[in-house]
């Protein structure tokens, strides 16, 4: 993995723990970690559950041991490795954005060694749908919350108060 800081962190607990959650063909390896500061990717291999680190991406993209580079970086460097590492017959998991303009992104999309294939994950294409979902829960959550509190309200008279039967479309 290229990256340490927090993209890198959020992407080793992915690492760690996809055989947990999936059932997956394979078993990844954490093998090595790099860093632009060789220091600290030694200290967050330590820390994230990698097996080593080296000094520089281009290292990892030689190693024969290593079938997948994961870019945690910012942007403006996702062309150059992931290029590098399709070229060298790597898969590649790229963080978003996929390139710093289109000519990057169509670079990177068109470099692709013989067997490895090149997908782009799509995550925000239903973001506008995600963001509807959380706001109906968040709806329905604050009508229940309504409907409990005065439900809990002291009635003496079942005449002057009623209940709602139908849950609070908006507050």
């Amino acid at each position: 993995m290229v990256g340490y800081a927090f993209m890198g962190a959020a992407h080793s607990q992915a690492w760690r723990t996809a055989g947990r959650v999936f059932d997956l063909p394979l078993s990844p390896l954490m093998v090595a970690l790099c860093g632009r500061e060789a220091a600290a990717a030694g200290r967050a291999a330590a820390t994230l559950g990698w097996q080593s680190s080296v000094p520089g991406w281009e290292e990892l993209v030689e190693r024969p041991d290593i079938d997948v580079i994961d870019i945690c970086t910012p942007g403006d460097t996702h062309a150059q490795i992931a290029i590098a590492a399709l070229d060298a017959c790597k898969h590649v998991l790229c963080e978003n954005p996929l390139g710093n303009s289109v000519d990057d992104a169509e670079a990177m999309t068109a470099s692709r060694g013989p067997g490895r294939r090149r997908r782009c994950q799509r995550r925000l294409r239903t973001f506008n749908k995600v963001i509807a979902r959380r706001k109906n829960r968040r709806a329905a959550a604050a009508s229940r919350r309504a409907a409990s509190t005065s439900m809990s309200w002291p009635c003496w008279s079942t005449a002057l108060y009623t209940y709602r039967q139908t849950p609070l479309t908006s507050m």
